[in-house]
């Protein structure tokens, strides 16, 4: 009950003061990591060009979007048709530069919680719409993918919620765990050649994931503990990608 209500509270004040960060580059970034992490980010940005991500990415979203880079450039399959792509679990727009620059393309970067707010008054959303204005063709949008028909030619999920716990952490509604419901609108708006990507935390979420794709027709490729040198994160993350029949 508790949540229902803060969450119904925040989701109605819309008002945001401003998004504010410093403004940080990729130098900066590079001086603050170990060796094998720095080496993989400057191969990176050699390859692609991440310059625009100084205007609108604080240090943290510096590293989940390197993170999230490094993860598409190793595992998204080749020949994706054209299309939008889809991000689904936002957050703030963190990981956004780094999807928008390893698949160029227009995204849709969704968060339920976009109203949830920061100490000094500004919403995520004001964050992710700052990132989305970088990127050509790209919207951060605030509320429920299931509000949202596509279609998408891809489309990424870093950590669906699976099981009450990280809900109640972030305390959301429990109306919200629903994952099956999720999975199936999002990957019955897949287009034929099309991927969604998957990364999950752990192994028990891992399996509760393997058993909602055995729900699902389509294609489904275990990629196993997913590693990456420029992961920011702490606990183990096992991949998914599937593709439809």
């Amino acid at each position: 009950m508790f949540d229902d209500l803060a969450f119904s509270l925040r989701s109605s004040v819309r008002a945001s003061a401003p998004a504010w960060f410093r403004r940080v580059r990729l130098a900066e970034v590079l001086g603050g990591l170990d060796a094998a992490a720095r080496g993989r980010a400057e191969a990176l940005a050699a390859r692609y060009e991440v310059g625009p991500w100084a205007q609108c990415l604080s240090r943290q979203a510096w590293r989940e979007s390197l993170y999230a880079l490094d993860l598409l450039d190793r595992l998204l399959p080749p020949g994706l048709p054209e299309g939008r792509a889809l991000d689904v679990g936002a957050k703030n727009g963190a990981m956004l530069a780094g999807l928008a620059t390893a698949a160029p393309r227009g995204w849709d970067a969704v968060e339920v919680d976009a109203h949830r707010r920061y100490l000094w008054g500004s919403t995520r959303r004001v964050y992710g719409e700052a990132v989305a204005a970088a990127f050509p063709g790209c919207r951060f949008i605030a509320g429920d993918v299931r509000a949202l028909e596509g279609p998408w030619a891809l489309a990424t999920w870093f950590l669906p919620f699976l099981t009450s716990a990280p809900l109640r952490a972030w305390g959301l509604p429990a109306r919200f765990l629903v994952p099956g419901a999720l999975l199936e609108h999002v990957t019955s708006r897949i287009v034929a050649g099309g991927a969604l990507l998957v990364v999950n935390q752990g192994e028990h979420e891992a399996a509760l994931q393997q058993a909602l794709f055995r729900e699902r027709p389509g294609q489904v490729m275990a990629l196993g503990r997913v590693e990456s040198v420029l992961s920011p994160y702490r606990l183990p993350r096992y991949g998914w990608l599937w593709r439809p029949a």
